[in-house]
């Protein structure tokens, strides 16, 4: 199996979190959505790594990684333009999810997360939908291999 192949189960897989993401916001399960969404971003952000043959710490929060990415001459300009952006966003994300699985060992309930959720979804739409375009379009996936 190639790194590509790897890359591209990595985006499903992604895109699967993102769509329990999205069913825990409707359902007003806070954590689960922000516990979901660290994860789609994270495999978003680690199939573009894998995609490149980048090796990343086998942890949550791979911003340190995925920010080398900026001082990349052979990425697109829209791409490399967002890289910062991204990387934060996994910050960010990663810092919640902790909370999330496992702030009921600090008495955190889920009413703490209900202001984060909606936020922690799109920023892990919108690392999912540039981590897929990169993939993508730098390495000419057909529409039925994504």
């Amino acid at each position: 199996m190639s790194t590509l192949d790897i890359a591209l189960l990595a985006l499903k897989r992604s895109e699967r979190w993102i769509e329990g993401a999205k069913r825990a916001l409707s359902d007003s399960r806070w954590d689960d959505a922000v516990y979901s969404a660290q994860m789609c971003s994270e495999h978003a952000a680690k199939a573009v790594l894998i995609s490149l043959g980048i090796d990343f710490p086998k942890q949550h929060d791979v911003s340190d990684v995925f920010v080398t990415l900026k001082g990349r001459g052979d990425l697109p300009s829209d791409f490399s333009g967002k890289v910062e952006d991204i990387a934060e966003k996994l910050a960010s994300l990663a810092a919640e999810r902790a909370l999330a699985g496992y702030g009921f060992e600090e008495g955190i309930g889920v009413e703490y997360f209900e202001e984060i959720a909606p936020d922690a979804v799109e920023d892990a739409g919108f690392i999912l939908q540039h981590c897929r375009k990169f993939v993508v379009d730098v390495f000419e996936v057909k529409k039925e291999s994504g």
